[in-house]
């Protein structure tokens, strides 16, 4: 009897051993996905031609917003697109200030944020998986510069996920400008056949 009772305090210190070691297991589950993310996704859906661009020269891109008051995602939008494309090396000018564009052909990209999953540094950090993707979702118009006649619609989307400290939204909205400099390369490829 005696050696029982001695052996109950163990069975409860081991209980609560296991119970610890549980504890510790989930918090390690539900903050290691917050550093091992999943890959971005960055597409262009729903294109419709309705038209050959006449020129490519120049581009001038207009970023706006029905999905509220976005200014800063609207500049960092606006600024990831402009330099995405500046940086393909194909185009004459691309710009966002309509007192740039000279007498030249080209096209105007006007880009609508029809929606947004925001998450911030902040919830990032505190929140870690928790906090979610960041997603963003656009529509996008490619008309004559000149004119003004449509050339293409599309829709594109860009989701967070593709480094080990990323998931906010301007990963996303980064993400989400790689798809339009991709179609605005496809259509400069199209007038020159």
């Amino acid at each position: 009897m005696l050696k029982l009772m001695c052996n109950e305090p163990r069975t409860n210190h081991r209980r609560f051993e296991n119970a610890l070691g549980f504890i510790a297991l989930l918090c390690l589950l539900l903050t290691m996905p917050g550093c091992l993310s999943l890959p971005s996704v960055a597409r262009v859906s729903d294109r419709v031609m309705t038209g050959k661009p006449v020129s490519v020269d120049n581009i001038f891109v207009v970023i706006s917003s029905s999905a509220g008051d976005l200014s800063a995602e609207k500049q960092l939008l606006g600024d990831s697109i402009i330099s995405g494309l500046k940086q393909t090396e194909m185009f004459s000018l691309v710009t966002g200030n309509p007192a740039d564009l000279g007498a030249g052909g080209g096209l105007k990209v006007s880009v609508e944020i029809t929606a947004i999953q925001k998450v911030s540094d902040n919830a990032r950090e505190w929140e870690g998986a928790l906090a979610g993707r960041a997603s963003i979702w656009l529509r996008v118009t490619v008309a004559d510069l000149k004119s003004g006649r449509p050339i293409e619609l599309f829709s594109a989307e860009g989701q967070s996920g593709k480094s080990a400290f990323a998931g906010t939204t301007d990963e996303a909205i980064q993400q989400a400008a790689q798809p339009v400099v991709a179609e605005m390369l496809r259509l400069n490829a199209l007038s020159g056949s």
